[in-house]
């Protein structure tokens, strides 16, 4: 009996575990340096969508004033309050192009005193919608040579 009981325990322990684990993601880099990707390993997560840029200044990671997002939205309150990534989904948002503001080119965005961040290391952090857990991902080094922001289209 007490061996029924431990082997009970055991798989409530291990189930109840993989539960835990449900909403874990990874933020994964890729290159060029500013570009990434956010992965839900192990159950559907709904995150929030701004992405935090961290900066790593002696030692500590500061969070740096940016508008980089999982999806472009030309106005942001147009973006959804959630996204959501079901379980293995892979999510490539535009690359981060150093800058605080347009801070990713391919969104089209821009605004007046940009600044450029680099050079530097950094890491981006993605954060759940529930519970406001965040995941950082790996340290990238970006260098001085800026790449120029797209500006807004003239009319």
């Amino acid at each position: 009996m007490k061996i029924f009981a431990a082997a009970a325990a055991a798989f409530l322990l291990v189930a109840g575990s993989s539960h835990a684990q449900s909403q874990s993601v990874s933020v994964r880099n890729l290159a060029p340096p500013g570009a990434f990707e956010v992965v839900s390993e192990g159950g559907e997560a709904s995150l929030l969508p701004h992405v935090q840029v961290q900066h790593l200044v002696n030692g500590v990671w500061h969070n740096d004033p940016t508008d980089v997002q999982l999806m472009c939205s030309y106005i942001p309150s147009e973006l959804p309050d959630c996204i959501t990534l079901h379980d293995g989904e892979h999510l490539r948002p535009p690359p981060w192009n150093g800058y605080s503001c347009g801070s990713q080119s391919e969104c089209g965005a821009g605004c007046r005193g940009n600044i450029f961040l680099p050079p530097g290391t950094f890491r981006f952090a993605v954060t759940l919608c529930s519970g406001g857990k965040s995941f950082a991902g790996p340290a990238f080094y970006m260098e001085e040579e800026p790449r120029k922001p797209a500006r807004p289209p003239k009319r």
